[in-house]
């Protein structure tokens, strides 16, 4: 029984897909305005920019220069135009040179680096009418330590040290995410007026003569189709009612359940359930490739620096979601498989096949046993039919099976699947679509293993508002049609989505979900990682500190001209300032003086011991060293 796709509605249980269509279907010119509605140009430049397009279309692959459209300028410049394309979704960028051996070399002193300082590497250069320096270090946050690495089969010693994370050095509030290979930076640079995308030149521009080795483009340069796909033209509804009825029909016994007290719904027994799986937050991800995707990326290293770089976009927008007070959800790496070149005829090798229909390709992975994962995906670089580019089971809480923790059963056709599963491919109508389309998409596909089915309704699809202000701030990670991504809501889950998912999350996240082992913002605890953490907004009450609902790139960091927060430490005043030194911040005790603040510090200093075999405890015992 091949998995089956959806199309605009989910019934809960059934498997979900992103698509896009044909660009040519759908075109439209718009006035890019820093952080301002979309507008469109007159009917003239519409005209002229149609024409541009279906010259620009044409040249596919080309490196071209569009005369100016004189409406249509650069979000964070205000000078620059769509002069520049680079591919029919990328309609501007920029090229990038900087020394790579001396990048190289500063990696491989990182690497080695033993000091705290050391382990940093900096990198400059100028693109977009502005300076950049980056500051990074290796994220170790984004696999297992256990992890296991296979290459064509064979388990080989793993190393994750060519990917990096940090901020732009003096802009606080920053995130730079991507990878170092052969003294290249590759990845997502999160700044104060919007994302840049660094990607190596050769990717688009292979056997062109450039005098640079990279290209750089802002988000707002990015547009691709907003609509997913023809209404029903992927399944009707006899389909969707089979899928639901299959996905019913696992053959085992039900899970005994444990004795449920009465009233359990209350709120004050469901927080205390959810402080007992706090540190329970972590989905662990095995993420194969396939032959087409490494023959695209063409190295070891850069097929897992894009798993790197997909895991840690949806890790940002989960991380900052709060379901229902479940709050830091994240992902870790436990397990990839690299299909290579050499797999195409292994026959062992369920991908080995160029012509896979999408849900073919689903059930492919489906019919492997994931039990030993929360989620097991498979990146591709296939052109699927009707611009699918994502495919995953939908769960639920319970009565069907599929999404996330899901064990391998037997279902009523005699076969054993896995529906903890889903697809992404990287392609989409003979085009590779930038990572962060790839990036949403791979969001919304693991939105319905979590249990989210399409955004509907006035409540969850704003972006149909006809009230302006509803529709200016866009729809949501989960709406039916592709978004743009550059409107306040285009990152987010809907309450839909929240209040589905919070109920999968409360009924199967203790069924396979680890601790991260990793700091967690929010928790009031200032850990590595961390400037500070005064909790969740709904606990927050420091005006120095951002709380945990902010951005990844915010979150439990001072504010801008904040020296500290009084979760730093109680030297620290309401005002964000250090109390002076004659401040006390600790009582004196039977064998401590009180504590005093240093007037340069948050924490309160170690206090002075009494003198040794001073009585204590009732003159029962004495003091020594405090």
């Amino acid at each position: 029984m091949a998995a089956g796709r959806t199309s605009f509605h989910h019934p809960v249980g059934q498997p979900g897909r992103l698509a896009f269509p044909d660009y040519t279907v759908q075109r439209r010119a718009k006035v890019f305005q820093d952080r301002g509605p979309d507008q469109l140009v007159s009917e003239k430049s519409v005209e002229l920019h149609n024409m541009l397009e279906d010259v620009w279309t044409s040249q596919e692959g080309k490196v071209c220069s569009l005369m100016k459209l004189g409406s249509v300028s650069h979000p964070s410049t205000g000078t620059g135009h769509y002069r520049n394309p680079l591919n029919k979704y990328i309609r501007h960028y920029e090229g990038l040179s900087y020394e790579t051996e001396l990048v190289h070399s500063k990696h491989q002193r990182a690497k080695r680096a033993l000091s705290h300082e050391d382990k940093f590497l900096h990198l400059d250069f100028h693109a977009h009418g502005r300076h950049f320096n980056l500051r990074m270090k290796r994220d170790t946050t984004l696999f297992a330590q256990d992890l296991k690495l296979e290459v064509s089969g064979e388990e080989i010693p793993y190393d994750t040290s060519h990917i990096y994370t940090g901020e732009i050095y003096g802009e606080k509030g920053t995130l730079t995410h991507g990878s170092i290979v052969d003294g290249k930076f590759e990845g997502f640079i999160q700044s104060y007026h919007g994302t840049y995308y660094v990607e190596p030149a050769e990717r688009y521009l292979e056997g062109k003569d450039v005098p640079f080795h990279s290209v750089i483009y802002h988000e707002d340069d990015i547009h691709y189709p907003h609509k997913y796909g023809p209404e029903g033209g992927c399944a009707d509804s006899s389909v969707f009612e089979r899928m639901k009825k299959y996905q019913a029909s696992a053959i085992e016994e039900p899970p005994k359940e444990l004795h449920t007290e009465a009233g359990s719904n209350d709120p004050v027994l469901l927080r205390k359930k959810r402080m007992a799986q706090a540190e329970k937050n972590t989905c662990q991800l095995f993420i194969q490739t396939d032959h087409l995707f490494y023959k695209y990326y063409k190295t070891r290293e850069a097929v897992i620096a894009q798993i790197s770089s997909h895991v840690k976009a949806i890790d940002a927008i989960y991380q900052g979601t709060d379901f229902m007070g479940i709050r830091n959800i994240s992902f870790m790496v436990k397990r990839i498989r690299i299909n290579t070149t050499n797999d195409e005829r292994d026959r062992s090798n369920p991908f080995r096949f160029a012509n896979i229909g999408v849900e073919k390709f689903l059930e492919l992975n489906s019919e492997q046993n994931h039990d030993d994962y929360c989620l097991a995906y498979v990146f591709t670089d296939r052109d699927f039919d009707d611009g699918v580019l994502g495919l995953a089971w939908v769960g639920a809480p319970s009565g069907s099976s599929g999404g996330i923790c899901e064990k391998s059963k037997l279902y009523s056709d005699g076969k054993k699947k896995s529906l903890n599963t889903g697809i992404i491919t990287v392609q989409n109508y003979a085009s590779h679509v930038p990572p962060k389309v790839s990036h949403i998409t791979f969001a919304h596909e693991v939105g319905h293993n979590f249990g989210s089915p399409h955004d509907s309704g006035s409540e969850c699809t704003p972006g149909e508002s006809k009230s302006q202000d509803k529709k200016e701030k866009g729809n949501y990670i989960m709406y039916a049609r592709a978004t743009s991504g550059d409107k306040l809501n285009n990152n987010k889950f809907s309450i839909c989505s929240v209040r589905n998912i919070s109920q999968v999350l409360e009924k199967k996240r203790s069924n396979c979900f680890v601790e991260s082992g990793q700091p967690i913002c929010g928790n009031g605890l200032v850990e590595p990682g961390e400037e500070c953490d005064c909790g969740y907004s709904d606990q927050c009450r420091d005006q120095c500190c951002y709380d945990a609902n902010q951005p990844d790139n915010k979150k439990c960091k001072l504010k801008p001209n904040r020296v500290c927060s009084p979760s730093q430490g109680p030297c620290c005043t309401a005002e964000c300032t250090h109390k002076g030194r004659n401040d006390k911040c600790r009582e004196e005790s039977e064998c401590a003086h009180q504590g005093m603040c240093n007037g340069v510090s948050a924490q309160c200093p170690t206090s002075e011991p009494k003198a040794n075999f001073t009585a204590c405890h009732g003159e029962t015992q004495v003091c020594l060293n405090g």
